[in-house]
């Protein structure tokens, strides 16, 4: 057993399957939490020890508790987006659409914006017009995002004002956009604290979030709710530079007044090139599908390059994002690079993304001790495998190279997870779906798509664990459940890592804590 006994537990679980993350299975045991802190954790027969009169006791039978999810890659803001204004998810037509957003001009003030989401183009059999919205806001900018993020329904005004496309939706194109939606304090405030119960319903515990620039509107809400001990996570947060040039200054101010347990600075979080499914990945050889195309949108490696040397100068560390195996080459050679003229591998960088990787820079990452962020629930992003672009962009002969993670691993790359939320909703159950039993939503291919190159359950479980508070430099206080450390813990109601493909996605948090405080228990919801 571990822990010394030198006084009772305000709260004991028990359970038939408790990973540890120090394992690579489950076990019965008991956890001893006191206060914050894990204050034991042993076999069943100990647990007696540190129960008293007014101890807490969950006896939680089958149900798999392991340590709080640690998801590494999101957008608080973008998810914001996506849920700020008029909800058009059940509007059966355009007419209808148009109707609820002038219900929702005339409770706003003159010259407000009207925002929207949640519409879709097959729903209504074609895309709405700009002209139409032109007419009827003549004063007000309007934008409404459709359900997969891929169209902004806008008039003019918007376009002038936020400098942006309708067919350019991505986060980083509507940055003017997310700033100024970020301003109403108290508004942000009930949105973040919704995002947060909706991710400790996930048994999430930490994140690293992406945030624009100096991501100055949200942290003084974050210091807010520290303070006052509400803040219900722990938030780790990467600088992306958009609007705004990368600012090396700030990154220092914000390395020495962000570095608690609760708010980090996680450095700068910097672009290399697009999407591979839509050509702007850059590429060693050309698309199978477009002969003479290795990408369509030209990356500036050596202004990138000299970002990251300037970052790593300072002991900052970069989250480079690549897709295409030529982007992923060039991230790992400046990562090297930054080895050799510095000389500190305890600046722990990391490749986000790494859809297509050539083995040899795997090789490289792990020589080099460079993190990867792989999102985990990428197969589900494609409704069959028949309808998988992997392919058709690279030919069939080449696609067992997507998401190759069994070479991540054999390469000793710390294989970490993120969401890019909201591309997806922290899900450890899907992820286990989509990278160990390597199955497309409908069940397809038979036996799974290219097994070998999974993740076995174990590892998925640790790169959402203890792989992430490694890479935020919390591996001592979090990421697995030890005497000691932080009571950051997630509980299932089924064991993860033996549960078949039919049912592990079926799998639902019952309960959540972080820093020994309740976040989320599933008796909350029940009737």
């Amino acid at each position: 057993m571990q822990g010394k006994n030198d006084t009772l537990a305000d709260k004991v679980l028990l359970s038939n399957a408790i990973f540890n993350g120090l394992e690579n299975e489950a076990s019965p045991g008991f956890i001893a939490l006191r206060g914050e802190c894990i204050a034991a954790v042993g076999r069943p027969e100990e647990a007696q020890a540190w129960i008293g009169a007014g101890t807490v006791v969950c006896d939680l039978g089958d149900a798999f508790i392991m340590p709080g999810v640690h998801d590494n890659h999101v957008f608080f803001t973008g998810y914001m987006s996506m849920h700020r204004g008029v909800d058009l998810t059940h509007a059966a037509s355009i007419e209808e659409a148009v109707e609820s957003m002038l219900q929702a001009a005339n409770n706003l003030p003159p010259g407000k914006d009207v925002t929207a989401y949640g519409w879709s183009e097959e729903g209504w059999g074609k895309l709405p017009e700009q002209s139409l919205l032109d007419e009827l806001f003549p004063d007000r900018a309007v934008i409404a995002i459709n359900l997969n993020k891929s169209y902004c329904w806008m008039n003019r005004l918007a376009q002038e004002k936020y400098q942006f496309l309708p067919d350019q939706c991505s986060a980083e194109a509507r940055a003017l956009l997310l700033q100024a939606m970020m301003k109403d304090h108290s508004l942000v405030k009930q949105e973040f604290m919704e995002f947060c119960r909706i991710l400790a319903a996930r048994g999430v515990t930490s994140i690293k979030d992406i945030g624009f620039d100096r991501h100055s509107e949200l942290l003084p809400i974050l210091e807010e709710l520290k303070e006052t001990g509400e803040l219900p996570l722990r938030f780790h947060f990467s600088l992306e530079p958009v609007v705004e040039p990368l600012d090396i200054g700030t990154g220092m101010k914000y390395k020495a007044l962000y570095n608690g347990d609760l708010i980090r600075f996680q450095g700068y979080k910097l672009m290399l090139d697009g999407v591979v499914a839509d050509h702007t990945g850059d590429m060693l050889e050309p698309y199978a599908d477009m002969p003479e195309v290795t990408n369509l949108r030209t990356v500036d490696y050596e202004k990138i390059e000299a970002s990251v040397l300037e970052a790593d100068s300072q002991g900052i560390k970069c989250c480079l994002t690549a897709e295409g195996d030529a982007a992923i080459r060039q991230a790992v050679s400046m990562i090297e690079k930054c080895r050799e003229q510095q000389g500190n591998n305890l600046i722990r960088h990391s490749i986000s993304d790494l859809e297509y990787p050539h083995p040899d820079d795997l090789i490289r990452m792990g020589k080099n001790e460079i993190f990867a962020e792989v999102y985990a629930q990428i197969l589900l992003l494609n409704p069959t495998y028949e309808e998988a672009y992997m392919p058709v962009v690279v030919g069939k002969g080449n696609e067992n190279r997507f998401y190759n993670y069994k070479s991540m691993l054999e390469a000793n790359v710390p294989i970490t997870i993120g969401t890019d939320l909201p591309l997806f909703i922290t899900s450890v159950p899907d992820s286990l779906y989509s990278a160990s039993h390597r199955l497309f939503p409908d069940g397809s291919p038979a036996g799974g798509w290219y097994p070998d190159r999974g993740m076995p359950p174990s590892e998925v479980l640790k790169a959402w664990t203890i792989n992430g508070a490694r890479h935020c430099y919390m591996e001592e206080v979090t990421g697995t459940l030890e005497a000691g450390k932080y009571a950051d813990i997630a509980v299932f109601d089924r064991n993860l890592l033996n549960a078949s493909a039919g049912d592990i996605r079926d799998a639902q948090v019952i309960l959540t804590i972080m820093g020994g405080k309740v976040t989320y228990n599933h008796s909350w919801n029940e009737g």
